[in-house]
Order: structure tokens, then C-alpha cells, then sequence
């Protein structure tokens, strides 16, 4: 299979450039054209299935019921009428069966649309052919509907598109291969023009040359060719005349060599001597005829030359500067051994030529210095200062590693420069004053220092140093140049800026912090004392930010916080301080304010410039803020007492309905300190478990039957007895108090309905949820997590009545929330309905199942011709949209019987019973007898 493959890719490389290039496109062209169109038929066929499933449903929901009922009646005539009905309205269906007994009713498309595509087409898509839907009549006897559907039209109309989008591809790569063709046309040409000139100039053609014609690449090439071709022509003409000149420079050396004091030997390709000058004789003591035409290996080791004399002898390209050591009349001579090749003058290699030279004296020198060096230069790199050592006039001699690491110049880039080219100090005075101290070296006798100073590195980064300067001199006091020395301290510097700076502002908006508050509050005090004006300190707290916390996330959050403080500095201007406390908390001191009025409008405007849509990643945000006001010296006393009278006025605005501002009033001081007590003893109560239920009980009047009971929240307090809801829930209501009072509810009806379920009564329980529990971010996590806690509960048990005037502040968020409760089986209801401002339009989208009509029309419907009216059309309405309807407040048998004549069946109050501990539920229900005119009536 390899060389298979192989083979294939060879025959492949030896094809022409339009197989090599076309083939691959149109695979390429084609491969995205198949992709392309089935994608395209299988999201025109999730649509057609999903309209057909949607029409189903509707089919299933709406036909059915109207069919049962004229099936009760017995009136075929009237159910073939009713699905022609259907079938007229939607040119969909072909055909619609109903079937029950054995009976069967059935309507067909009188014009069904034809399919106008191959049949091939048609048998791939696979639609549906037909739905069955199973109703139950009263009988226990079921009904079945079919619904078939014409598909044909979604298949000429699927089958359309693929045409048209067959013509657009085939047009675009017949279009992409014309251009194509042209581009490679012109490309071929180019090259054919170019392979000729290469050619002419291949053989000895030099003054060939490319015409430049042609596209901008052909005339480029030829250009560039044509340039190659002249430094060619050239390079040749240079070359040989430089071999006219090396030939005669050659002889020339010779020569000089031969003049040479140091010894000098010449070796030929095979490593014999050819000759060696006078110098040489003179150092081994022989003749050169003794010298000539021995080995020079054999003749090296003659003279007593200890090294590597495989790599000085023998080899054209040998080593060079070699260190040997010679033994002369008892003495060792260090010297250096050079080898070289040289050329003929055709510039083949011709000889080599070799010398020695005596550095004994020098490696001595060298050895001294070097170990002098080696020791200065490891105790300067060993200290953390920066060295900098100079001549006289201020040239760079050398510079340790610190002062390399901090300026960040190499050795061998800052030799020779000046000072100033690589310590630049960003302080024109301070860099003056350091010059003049280097001019005057020689007639100084102290040190220059100085601090504080700010040196720009090579990169671009200032560091905070200090340093010092003296001048060297030698033996004889002459000056020689001098030294610096400096220490980097700008880590040290930032941090204590940086520490003082985080003492007093906060990290994430760079507002000034708690800590710094105080500062700020005692200038603007005695500001106001001064210009005898009002000072506003106004405590701010973002309303629900916890909420957009945790739906968003925190860094989403953090990011909206930098926002808020933006606006707050831009808005109240530099002269009014701007600080946060912490979370979502912050301060403003809107200082020279003249009276309330104008405090009033700052904030109007404050509040109206915050509410403005936050833009964050690419996501709108909305917030809003609650704002409590303190005036100084209205209300003079500490800055403490002052914020804390802010923070009682900015829960008076939050409990007002939020997003406004409050001014603090001193009377209403001990009502508010009253309501936080009261708030911490109800948490208190609900630890301690001293709430509980009771349970009011819902009938089907016209059945006589008990549906289900509705839990109501009591509080079993110490020392007042049972206390109603009415009397503590509105005092956390806008608290998170009241998301743990729901959840504890919750959980407390579904432990009730598993005992009340494992004695046999199936009694759906309604529990009433507050509109800010509701839209918490976890109610559905939490819901789900309960409901897993009870798995012998059924979630259709479990019934959630909401407030309506709750639910359409934010319709879609509710909604959404309540499609995904009942996905897990739970039931809805809206209560108080009616008392709200409710539309039909609120009616559809919201999903409830169940309208509960407000007790305050059901109280005196009796009496009142627009309660009954309003009563009349709340149940037409809840059957016009199949919602099932239950009326509270139901406290007389007339009652019932005015809702049954109405055609509201289900019912509770306290005419059929008050609300009760769990312990008297079930004796109740044992014992209890409808009224006689509900039976009559029924």
C-alpha cells in the first residue's frame, strides 16, 4: 500500500501545474459544495419537522378536547365538518382520522400540492407521514386522532433551493478556473522566456539578457534577472584581475617571508619541507638543505617541540596560534606556532607555510595580569552596587555586572563611549552637575555623592539611585580617570509608594478607602464651616448587584464597579470626594451646596446618570442605586454618626422601592433601628424553628371533592402566640430573609406531601413564593435539588402560586423560569389575579396553569354587579386561553353557587374552612360534608 502510494505520488509530481493545481481545487470546490448543501437540507428539514411537530401539538391540544366533546354528543356530522375545517385552514395537512369505538370519521385534502421533484429526492428526506394522539372520553373509552401531512410543498420548496444554489457553484468555479487559467497562461510564458535567456547565459553568453515584458511579476523577474546577470558579468571581469594581482603579491610575500626575523618554514601538499628562512636556521641551529625535503613532522620533533603535531603538520587547514613549547639548550621556550595554506595562482591550494614565535616573556606578563584581573573583576561582579570605571575624559573602560544588568549595556558596546551615553540621568541639573565634577577630576581631592537621583536605562525604564564618584590615580598622584558607584533603590522606592498608596484607596477602583475617608471628611467639614455651607454626604449601595454577581460572574462584576466609579468622579467633578467602602458600598461628599433643593437636584442627576446602560464585554447592563443622604451641619455631629445616619436613610430609599435618594430624618431614627431589630428576630425565629404551616383546603364544588390545600406560613412566637404572615413577611420582604423563608416553606411542603402521599391522599399543595425569592439566581437549582429529595413525591404535586403584579415587572426572566420549573413537573399558579395590570398579552406569555381569582371580588360578588361582571369574564378569559380558574374567599354557600353559575368549580375560603395546623387536616377532611344547595346545584 506504501509504495502504492508512493508510486502515485511520483506519476503526480511529473504531471503538468493545471492537473497539479486544478484537480486538487475542484476536489476541494466540490467537497465544500456537498458539505454545503447538506447542511443546507438538513436545517430546511429541522424546520419542516419541527413546524410539523409544532402543528401536531397544537392539532393535539386545540382538536382534540372539541372533538371529544361532539363525540359525547354523538354528532358525526359535526366532527366531519370540524376536521374539513381544519384541513381548509392548513394546506399541510392531507388528511385528518378520528377514531373511536368502531367508528371512523376521516377528511381528506380536497387540492392536495403535487410534489414537483424526482422521486429519488422525495424517499431522502423521510418526512412523517402521519401522528396519532390518544384522548379519553368520559367512558374510560379512548379516541384516537390521525393527522397525515402533505409534505410536498416543503419538498418543492427544499428542492428549489438546491437548484438554485447547483447554478450559483457551478457558475463560481467555472469563473474560478477561467481566472486561473489566465494567472498560469502568463506565469508559463514568464518562465519559458526565462529558461531561454538562462540558457544563453549557461554557456558563455554573459551579456544575455531578459526582456521586461509583461505582468508586474514577469517584469519583476526579468528585472531581478536581469540585475543578477550585470553583478555576474561583473564578479568575473573583478575576479580575474585580481588574480593578475594575487599572483604578483604572492611573489612579493615570498620574499618577505624570507627577510623575516622570526623563524618561518614552508611545507608542501604531502607535508615536507620546501624551505625555511634564515630565522629558522638560525633557532634549530641547521642548514635549510638539511631542513628541505624532510617531513616536517620528522623535523619538528627533531627540535625538541612538544605539542599536537598532528594538527600542525600535515593538514592544509592545521591549527593556528598553537602554544608549543621547545627545548633549547636546557631552557623550555614557550612560542606560538602558526600554520597557514596558501593558494596557487589559479587558487588551488599550492603549500603551507608555518612560523614560531617566542612569547615567553608575554606569557609571564599575561599570566600576572590575568590573575590580577580575573580577582578584581570577581569581587566587583561579587557586590550588588553598579561599578563604572572611566579615563580622564570620561571614557567607559569597564563595567561590572550590576551596572550591565542595570543599564543595561554590555562591555563591549559601552568601551569607549562617554558617560552620559549610557548613564543618563533624567534630572538635567543633577546630570550637569555630575559632568563638571568629571571635567575637574584632575584637581579634585573628595568624592562626588549625590540621591534621589532617577537614571534612564537603555530600555526605557527609570530606576531610583543613588551614587558616588571618585577619581584613580596613580603612584605619583596623577589622575588615571575615576570610578562610579550607584545602587538601584527603586524596588524599595515602589514599594513604600505603593504601600502608602494601597493604605488609603481601594485596589480595584482606585477610590480612596474607608481608611482614607477621614481625611477627607475633616477638610470638607471645615470647608463647610468656612463658606458657611452644607455638606451632603450621601452613602450609595447598587441595587441588586448581588444578583448581576452571580448571574454574570465577578469578573463581570468588578468590571461594572470600575464603570460605576468612573461616573461617579465625572459626574460630581474633582472637589467632591468619591470613596468606597467595600462591596458595592460608596461615599460622596458633595460639598459648598447651598440648601436641600440643590442637594436634591445633584442627586436626581446622580441617580438618572447612573441608571444609564453599563457596556460590558459586549453585554448591556442596567443598574440602578439606592442613596441615603446625612447634611452637615443639619445634622451635626462626628463623621461616624454622620455615615451612619446615611446608611439609615439609604435603607429608607431601598424599602421606598429603590433606585431613589432619602434625606435622614432624625425622627424616624428609632422607627428604623425598630424595623432592623424586628428583621434580626424574625431570622432568629426561623433558626429556632419556631414557624410553621397550616393549611387551607381547595374544593371541586361541583364534585364535592378536596383537590388539594394551599400552606400558609405561621409564627408560633414565644410570647404573642400564633402571629399572622401579614405582620412579618412585609418586613423582609426586600430582604434575602425572605429566600430562606421560601426555601424553608418549600421544603416543608414537599416532607408533607410524602407523608400525606403514603397515606393515600393525592392532594396537590400550593405554596406562595415571593417575587424576589422567585427571580433569585438558584430558586430553580434549589427547587431541583428539593424535588431530588422526595422522590415518592411527584412533582405535579407540588403547586407554586405567584403574585401577578410580580410576575410582569420582568416578564421574559419569569417566564423563563417558569417553562423550566414545569419541564420538572411543577405546577403554576398567579395569584390575586385581577389586581394587577394584567393584559392579554401578559396572559399568553405567561405559562400558568392555574388563574386564582382575588378574594376581594369573590367577597362581593353577591352585591356588586362588577365584581360578578369581572368574575364572569376572568373565567371566560382563563377558558379562552385553557387555564384552569379557582376563586378565594368563598364564605357562603351562595358563593359557590353563584362561581358554579359562572363555571368557576373550584373554590376555597372560609365558608368551606379556615386555615389549620397539619395535625387537624386529615379529621377535617374525614368529617366534612359539602353544603346541600352545592349538591342540588350540581
Amino acid at each position: 500500500m506504501v509504495r502504492f502510494i508512493q508510486k502515485l505520488y511520483q506519476a503526480w509530481l511529473t504531471r503538468g501545474i493545471y492537473t497539479r493545481l486544478f484537480t486538487p481545487v475542484l476536489l476541494l470546490l466540490l467537497a465544500a459544495a456537498v458539505l454545503r448543501y447538506e447542511l443546507l437540507i438538513r436545517n430546511e428539514l429541522h424546520d419542516v419537522r419541527q413546524q410539523i411537530q409544532v402543528q401536531s401539538i397544537y392539532l393535539a391540544r386545540m382538536l382534540s378536547p372539541e372533538l371529544l366533546q361532539k363525540t359525547r354528543d354523538h354528532d358525526s356530522t359535526a366532527i366531519v365538518t370540524q376536521l374539513q375545517q381544519e384541513l381548509q385552514t392548513d394546506r399541510t395537512l392531507q388528511g385528518l382520522v378520528w377514531q373511536y369505538q368502531h367508528t371512523q370519521l376521516c377528511a381528506l385534502q380536497p387540492q392536495p400540492v403535487s410534489p414537483q421533484t424526482p422521486a429519488w429526492f422525495v424517499s431522502m428526506l423521510k418526512f412523517p407521514a402521519t401522528q396519532e394522539y390518544r384522548a379519553t372520553m368520559p367512558t374510560d373509552q379512548a379516541a384516537t386522532l390521525v393527522v397525515t401531512f402533505n409534505t410536498a410543498e416543503a419538498v418543492n420548496r427544499i428542492w428549489h433551493k438546491v437548484v438554485i444554489q447547483l447554478e450559483i457553484s457551478g457558475a463560481l468555479i467555472f469563473l474560478i478556473y477561467l481566472l486561473m487559467g489566465f494567472v498560469l497562461r502568463a506565469n508559463v510564458q514568464s518562465l519559458r522566456r526565462l529558461v531561454a535567456v538562462t540558457e544563453q547565459f549557461k554557456h558563455g553568453d554573459y551579456t544575455a539578457r531578459l526582456s521586461a515584458s509583461g505582468t508586474m511579476e514577469a517584469r519583476a523577474l526579468a528585472q531581478s534577472f536581469n540585475d543578477m546577470a550585470e553583478e555576474v558579468q561583473k564578479l568575473l571581469s573583478t575576479l580575474q584581475q585580481r588574480q593578475r594581482e594575487q599572483s604578483e603579491q604572492l611573489h612579493f610575500t615570498w620574499q618577505v617571508l624570507t627577510a623575516l626575523p622570526i623563524p618561518t618554514f614552508f611545507s608542501d601538499q604531502h607535508g615536507r619541507c620546501r624551505g625555511v628562512n634564515p630565522a629558522w636556521c638560525q633557532m634549530f641551529g641547521m642548514q635549510q638543505k638539511e631542513a628541505v625535503g624532510r617531513s616536517m613532522r620528522e623535523l619538528l620533533s627533531a627540535a625538541d617541540i612538544n605539542g599536537d603535531l598532528t594538527t600542525l603538520t600535515g593538514q592544509p587547514e592545521g591549527a593556528r596560534g598553537t602554544e608549543v613549547q621547545i627545548s633549547r639548550q636546557g631552557q623550555t621556550v614557550v612560542a606560538l606556532y602558526y600554520q597557514a595554506t596558501y593558494t596557487s595562482v589559479d587558487g588551488e591550494y599550492a603549500d603551507t607555510i608555518g612560523s614560531l614565535v617566542d612569547i615567553s616573556d608575554r606569557k609571564k606578563a599575561q599570566a600576572a595580569l590575568a590573575e590580577q584581573k580575573e580577582r578584581v573583576e570577581t569581587t566587583l561582579d561579587s557586590i550588588g552596587d553598579g561599578v563604572i570605571s572611566c579615563d580622564a575624559n570620561g571614557q567607559i573602560l569597564t563595567l561590572n555586572r550590576a551596572a550591565r544588568e542595570l543599564t543595561g549595556w554590555h562591555q563591549h558596546e559601552a568601551e569607549t563611549r562617554a558617560l552620559h551615553q549610557i548613564f543618563a540621568l533624567t534630572d538635567t541639573k543633577q546630570a550637569a552637575a555630575l559632568r563638571q565634577f568629571i571635567t575637574q577630576v584632575p584637581t579634585q581631592s573628595g568624592s562626588y555623592q549625590a540621591s534621589n537621583l532617577i537614571l534612564l536605562t537603555r530600555s526605557g525604564r527609570q530606576l531610583d539611585i543613588d551614587l558616588t564618584a571618585a577619581p584613580t590615580r596613580q603612584k605619583d598622584g596623577v589622575v588615571r580617570g575615576w570610578v562610579l558607584v550607584f545602587r538601584d533603590l527603586s524596588e524599595t522606592r515602589h514599594l513604600l509608594r505603593q504601600i502608602s498608596w494601597q493604605a488609603g484607596h481601594d485596589l480595584l477602583t482606585g477610590l480612596p478607602n474607608r481608611a482614607s475617608l477621614n481625611d477627607h471628611f475633616q477638610q470638607a467639614m471645615h470647608s463647610a464651616q468656612e463658606k458657611q455651607q452644607m455638606l451632603a454626604v450621601c452613602l450609595m449601595d447598587l441595587d441588586h448587584f448581588q444578583a448581576v454577581n452571580e448571574r454574570y460572574g465577578q469578573e463581570f462584576a468588578d468590571k461594572l464597579l470600575k464603570q460605576v466609579a468612573g461616573r461617579l468622579e465625572r459626574y460630581v467633578g474633582q472637589d467632591n470626594p468619591v470613596a468606597r467602602l467595600g462591596g458595592d458600598e460608596f461615599v460622596v461628599l458633595l460639598q459648598n451646596q447651598s440648601d436641600t433643593s440643590q442637594i436634591q437636584a445633584s442627586l436626581s442627576g446622580l441617580l438618572a446618570e447612573l441608571g444609564k446602560p453599563y457596556d460590558i464585554d459586549q453585554r448591556h447592563a442596567t443598574m440602578t442605586a439606592s442613596i441615603g443622604v446625612a447634611v452637615y451641619p443639619q445634622d451635626e455631629h462626628s463623621p461616624d454618626v454622620l455615615l451612619r445616619y446615611a446608611d439609615q436613610a439609604m435603607y429608607q430609599a431601598k424599602i421606598s422601592g429603590r433606585n431613589k435618594f432619602h434625606l435622614f430624618d432624625a425622627q424616624k431614627d428609632e422607627e428604623v433601628r425598630t424595623r432592623h431589630n424586628q428583621r434580626a428576630r424574625i431570622r432568629e425565629a426561623l433558626l429556632k424553628d419556631e414557624f410553621e404551616l397550616y393549611y387551607q383546603p381547595k374544593l371541586n364544588i361541583r364534585e364535592g371533592r378536596i383537590i388539594g390545600m394551599e400552606a400558609l406560613i405561621r409564627w408560633n412566637h414565644p410570647e404573642r402566640g400564633v402571629v399572622g404572615p401579614m405582620e412579618f413577611l412585609p418586613l423582609v420582604e426586600y430582604s434575602d430573609l425572605i429566600i430562606d423563608i421560601g426555601n424553608w416553606v418549600i421544603h416543608q411542603a414537599l416532607q408533607q406531601l410524602s407523608e400525606w402521599l403514603a397515606r393515600g391522599h393525592r392532594w396537590v399543595l400550593s405554596v406562595n413564593i415571593a417575587a424576589r425569592h422567585f427571580q433569585h439566581s438558584d430558586f430553580l437549582e434549589n427547587l431541583r435539588a428539593d424535588l431530588t429529595r422526595f422522590p415518592d413525591v411527584p412533582p405535579q404535586y407540588l403547586e407554586i402560586e405567584i403574585l401577578e403584579s410580580a410576575a410582569i415587572q420582568d416578564i421574559q426572566h419569569v417566564r423563563e423560569i417558569m417553562l423550566a420549573c414545569q419541564n420538572l413537573g411543577v405546577r403554576f399558579a398567579l395569584d390575586d389575579f385581577g389586581t394587577g395590570y394584567s393584559s392579554l398579552s401578559y396572559l399568553k406569555r405567561l405559562p400558568a396553569d392555574i388563574l386564582k381569582i382575588d378574594q376581594s371580588f369573590v367577597r362581593d360578588m353577591l352585591d356588586d354587579q362588577d365584581d360578578l361582571a369581572l368574575i364572569g369574564a376572568i373565567v371566560g378569559l382563563a377558558s379562552a386561553f385553557r387555564r384552569e380558574v379557582i376563586a378565594e374567599g368563598v364564605e357562603s354557600a351562595e358563593h359557590g353557587i353563584a362561581l358554579m353559575h359562572l363555571g368557576c368549580d373550584l373554590v376555597q375560603g372560609y365558608g368551606i374552612a379556615r386555615p389549620m395546623p397539619v395535625s387537624q387536616v386529615e379529621i377535617w377532611a374525614q368529617h366534612y360534608v359539602p353544603p346541600v344547595l352545592w349538591q342540588q346545584r350540581a
